[in-house]
């Protein structure tokens, strides 16, 4: 069971609620604007959980915000055939549904930050408690702001709780002020932030400020260019301040982080995963209620229709698949001359997130099953990715560009037997890990001299080192470019599948043009002969410069009279 641990100065009163038995969503989430409601402080961490609920809803990091729209990039797509406005293949308009949930919820988690802070103000000025929970809840706050601007650009910024039908107007405001908004809030949220980490990866603390600063300041470089080198000196020193807390490891074993996740474990040896989307049930009765779809629509397809008791892997579409450019960042690129002669798999990420096989017992099926005779059931067997359907042998090597995402598989010896076809799980999903931090750093020390340093590189390593892959020499890569670009790489082998490569090549300036090479890398012929690839091809040919931001929703613009929509939209 996951575990959320009570501040320091919590109340003695409040422990029993915060016990080590219980998980943050166990904390039932309470609507913010009833002043009345909060007559204690335990209410009021209802109140708090009310502002985190915003995270665990199926519009935003439950599917649609962080697979469906942040999860389609240069290394992973859909793999389904589409034409219709699907926001995942970038046939999307501004009348998606898709679009205008996310909005609505992320302005919803502001709009109970903002109720939840004025509760405190008002109702508990004299409580310490309450004001850490006021600090978070500001955090929050500006979390979803910088949300709201990284993916739609010039938005309402909205710092005060709407009481009227006259405040709901509110124009937006640009990409850049309102990141710089969020700056300054989480600046001034540090303070107050508890240092420990055995809230996390529930709740936030200082080290996840830090971390998530970093991450604010590196697409604020982007937005304003003009003072970009300022920006990355802050990213690389809020980077920096999470490395030498000391607080945060690599776990060991890459694999045992999303094991961990799929398991509705906490990682309280290496703090490794530092926050957390939270999924408390799998929808199997009233009190097990989630939004969560991770594992289901981004995980190993796993089929069939009955005796579900008897899966090895529970029933999941397995919608997105990593493309082959994936592949060849992890089989070809940046390995060393002794990596390269062999034609083993070297990289641990490549095998877990790549994995050569799913549960689908369709027409990838080899003429074997487990005890080696007969054919691959569904959803029982594994089924292997075969040479053309023949093979009588596993090659691990095969089915480059058209391999499910195997991140957050569904596997029973990790997330247990269900009785029923269950789309929902508790999967937990990543917000911020120590490697994302470790990378940050290394980008934004980089970008800041103009030339990599040498703790850049070791703590870029570090995360090499973990995958089980060699590395060259701090020589080959100590001017700039060429050090940038394994920065890159590496952010896309390490963090692919966690919504966050989309966001990356915006700020890089090269999302169009990295989207419309997918044509390129469908037609090469370890990849051209299976649909999947003319799938991707379609999807990237698709991508535009105004898919660079989501359209301002129709509904939205009928509403708030003040709104324009987002130009080439």
């Amino acid at each position: 069971m996951k575990k959320i641990y009570s501040y320091t100065l919590i109340a003695l009163a409040l422990l029993t609620l915060c016990s080590c038995s219980k998980k943050f969503l166990d904390v039932d989430p309470t609507v913010i604007n009833n002043e009345t409601f909060y007559t204690d402080e335990e209410k009021l961490l209802n109140g708090l959980a009310g502002v985190y609920g915003a995270i665990s809803s199926e519009y935003t990091y439950g599917n649609y915000y962080s697979i469906m729209m942040s999860n389609v990039d240069d290394l992973s797509y859909f793999n389904r055939a589409s034409t219709t406005i699907y926001i995942q293949v970038y046939r999307h308009d501004a009348s998606s549904s898709q679009n205008y949930y996310a909005w609505a919820w992320f302005y919803k988690g502001i709009r109970n930050a903002n109720s939840f802070m004025n509760v405190v103000d008002n109702q508990f000025p004299d409580s310490e408690v309450a004001k850490e929970y006021r600090n978070e809840a500001r955090f929050l706050r500006a979390f979803y702001h910088f949300i709201l601007a990284q993916g739609w650009g010039d938005v309402p910024l909205r710092d005060t709780e709407t009481t009227s039908k006259e405040q709901t107007n509110c124009a937006a405001s640009p990409q850049a002020t309102v990141l710089k908004w969020v700056a300054d809030e989480m600046e001034a949220c540090l303070e107050s932030a508890p240092h420990e980490v055995d809230i996390q990866p529930s709740r936030v603390t200082w080290t996840t400020m830090k971390g998530i600063l970093a991450r604010v300041y590196l697409f604020l470089a982007y937005s304003d260019s003009a003072n970009a080198k300022s920006y990355y000196k802050l990213a690389m020193d809020h980077a920096k301040d999470v490395i030498d807390s000391g607080l945060h490891q690599l776990n060991p074993d890459y694999s045992q982080v999303f094991i961990n996740m799929i398991e509705d474990e906490y990682d309280t040896e290496y703090h490794e995963s530092m926050w957390e989307a939270e999924f408390k049930g799998d929808r199997s009765s009233a009190s097990a209620w989630t939004n969560g779809r991770i594992g289901d629509v981004l995980g190993l397809q796993s089929s069939g229709s009955s005796n579900y008791s008897s899966f090895n892997c529970n029933y999941a579409y397995g919608q997105y698949n990593g493309s082959l450019k994936l592949w060849d960042l992890y089989w070809q690129t940046d390995r060393t001359d002794d990596e390269n002669a062999t034609s083993n798999i070297s990289d641990a990420r490549q095998y877990w997130n790549m994995c050569p096989y799913n549960y689908t017992g369709n027409d990838k099926q080899a003429p074997y099953g487990s005890d080696g005779t007969g054919s691959c059931k569904a959803s029982i067997d594994k089924t292997p990715y075969v040479y053309n359907n023949v093979s009588t042998r596993v090659d691990e090597t095969v089915a480059v560009g058209q391999r499910n995402c195997g991140k957050f598989r569904r596997e029973v010896i990790y997330e247990g037997v269900k009785d029923a076809k269950r789309l929902y799980t508790t999967i937990n999903y990543p917000i911020l890990r120590y490697a994302d931090v470790l990378l940050m750093y290394a980008e934004a020390a980089n970008e800041y001299n103009g030339a990599p340093t040498q703790e850049a590189y070791d703590a870029l390593k570090l995360v090499r080192d973990r995958a089980g892959i060699q590395t060259k020499d701090f020589s080959e890569y100590s001017d700039y470019a060429s050090f940038q670009s394994l920065v890159r790489n590496e952010r896309g082998r390490e963090l692919v599948f966690e919504s966050l490569r989309k966001y990356d090549l915006i700020r890089w300036g090269i999302f169009v043009k990295e989207m419309n090479n997918y044509s390129k890398w469908a037609a090469d012929e370890r990849w051209s002969k299976n649909a999947t690839a003319g799938y991707a091809a379609a999807i990237g040919d698709a991508v535009q410069e105004k898919h660079i931001v989501y359209p301002v929703p129709s509904i939205e613009l009928g509403v708030n009279k003040d709104l324009v929509q987002n130009p080439l939209w």
